[in-house]
């Protein structure tokens, strides 16, 4: 058993649904932030996620998607638009230098509802695992599952 905390996940979770309403009036590098930090945000959740419910170890961006999808903490559809958007990193992080801006604007739009959806998705599989009272730790505390 690992230790989550459900503060801290629900600061994450909060932080991507920020992003995702921001994400529509953001151009330039405020939207490469944007989007690099939908992709960083929703894989480190479903690290959290993947370490907290024991599932089996992650060894990509993509794998943690799959997973998450396996484990039915989000949908085959969002896990499909998540992973369209998992290509774009590599931009964001060793080329950025050439980012395509409306490229990238198109692929996130295309793909932002499964962003959208994230924090109701990864709520609604907590509550489905554990019932209504979370074993996840709260106020700073760190719970075991």
């Amino acid at each position: 058993m690992y230790f989550v905390d459900r503060d801290e996940l629900a600061l994450k979770l909060d932080y991507i649904t920020q992003l995702t309403a921001d994400f529509t009036a953001a151009e330039g590098y405020a939207l490469e932030r944007i989007c690099h930090m939908l992709i960083e945000s929703t894989v480190d959740v479903g690290n959290m996620m993947i370490d907290g419910f024991i599932m089996r170890d992650p060894g990509s961006y993509q794998d943690v998607i799959d997973i998450m999808e396996m484990e039915k903490v989000i949908t085959g559809d969002d896990a499909k638009m998540i992973s369209a958007t998992l290509p774009t990193r590599q931009w964001m992080v060793r080329d950025y230098t050439h980012i395509d801006h409306d490229k990238l604007k198109s692929v996130f739009s295309a793909n932002l509802a499964a962003y959208t959806h994230f924090q109701r998705a990864v709520e609604s599989f907590i509550d489905r695992e554990l019932g209504p009272v979370s074993a996840f730790g709260k106020g700073g505390n760190h719970e075991k599952i």
